[in-house]
């Protein structure tokens, strides 16, 4: 085995805290967290001392042309991706970039072109996809047992008020672009096939004096028939629940977790008339399902770049999650008309998945 990855990250707040648990436990030796980069000097100075972190850089544009990081992991605010992905794209720096990774599709694909253009791979760390249920439930729906989809389901209904003066308070597009872009992603991601048209209706909590969203529900037509629908809140003050299902032509198989990041979890899968199978997943006290997630989203990558491949999660793939989220927006400032794909996507064309994890 060679030398360990060299990998930067772009941004030291509390993201960053749970990236690094989840690399400690899932990549082990295959990288080294070798800088950080942060221009709040007090908080990379305490970030960086806390992990031993050698290379301290007061911008991403310093880090990326210093010759010291071999893949850069940007952690930053969706609007400012800009400043840090195309300069390392024109270092030859592989990306692996937080969701959303563009605040729009037409951003988003921008990016894509720019690192196909720079022959540099480009991911998104859509790290829902590796909690383990939904690798067992992607593993069942790939091995054709259930025959095709017809009809995924996704809600999450949890208590989740954004505190004054954070960031997230400020957005426009808050829930949907923050939080359930997770759910969409695992949607788009089971079904594999591309989207073709959205509805969707979005609610703030007038309490709250948020200018974003703190609720949402939506439903995706995909080609050859398939329907997926989803629902987050953020507005449900008890009863919090976690769950999917995906119905197919054989058969039905469901998940859930009592919460979105942590707690047990169990799925179930039932071939038409035949005995339900269970299966119990427990979470690691140590290191959480959550912060492991974002460790495979880094391992998967840093497998497609050794092996030449482009990554499950890469930026192409993650087109299809950024379409059927910009699509909702513009569906939802209509009353909840359907909106095609085709017309968020300006000509782009999307590209079948994959339910492969690496």
């Amino acid at each position: 085995m060679g030398r360990a990855v060299k990998v930067g990250l772009v941004g030291t707040g509390g993201v960053a805290h749970n990236h690094l648990a989840g690399y400690s436990t899932v990549v082990g030796n295959r990288a080294v967290v070798w800088a950080a980069c942060d221009p709040r000097s007090d908080v990379l100075e305490a970030f960086c001392n806390k992990y031993a972190i050698p290379h301290r850089f007061a911008d991403a544009q310093s880090m990326v042309g210093s010759g010291e990081v071999d893949v850069a992991v940007v952690l930053t605010r969706p609007e400012i991706r800009e400043a840090v992905i195309l300069p390392a794209l024109e270092h030859g720096v592989p990306i692996l970039v937080e969701k959303p990774f563009g605040q729009s599709f037409s951003e988003a694909a921008k990016y894509v072109e720019a690192a196909d253009q720079a022959g540099v791979p480009l991911a998104v760390s859509q790290n829902f996809r590796w909690f383990p249920e939904y690798q067992w439930m992607a593993g069942h729906l790939a091995d054709g047992r259930l025959g095709d989809l017809r009809f995924i389901e996704h809600h999450v209904f949890q208590d989740r008020r954004q505190p004054p003066g954070a960031w997230r308070a400020e957005q426009k597009r808050l829930e949907m672009a923050i939080f359930s872009v997770h759910l969409i992603d695992r949607m788009q991601w089971l079904a594999v096939v591309v989207p073709v048209s959205v509805a969707a209706i979005t609610r703030r909590d007038e309490a709250s004096e948020l200018p974003g969203e703190q609720f949402t529900t939506l439903i995706v037509q995909f080609e050859g028939g398939l329907v997926g629908q989803m629902t987050s809140s953020w507005m449900a003050r008890g009863l919090a629940t976690n769950a999917a299902r995906v119905d197919a032509e054989r058969g039905s198989v469901t998940v859930e977790r009592s919460g979105p990041m942590a707690g047990n979890a169990t799925g179930r899968l039932q071939v038409h008339e035949e005995s339900v199978e269970i299966e119990a997943f427990v979470d690691n006290e140590v290191v959480r399902d959550g912060p492991r997630s974002y460790g495979y989203s880094l391992l998967s990558f840093l497998d497609a770049i050794e092996k030449g491949k482009e990554a499950p999660h890469s930026g192409r793939d993650n087109l299809r999650t950024m379409a059927i989220m910009d699509a909702a927006y513009v569906s939802a400032s209509r009353g909840g008309a359907m909106v095609q794909v085709d017309e968020v996507t300006g000509g782009v064309r999307l590209t079948q998945g994959s339910r492969a994890s690496s």
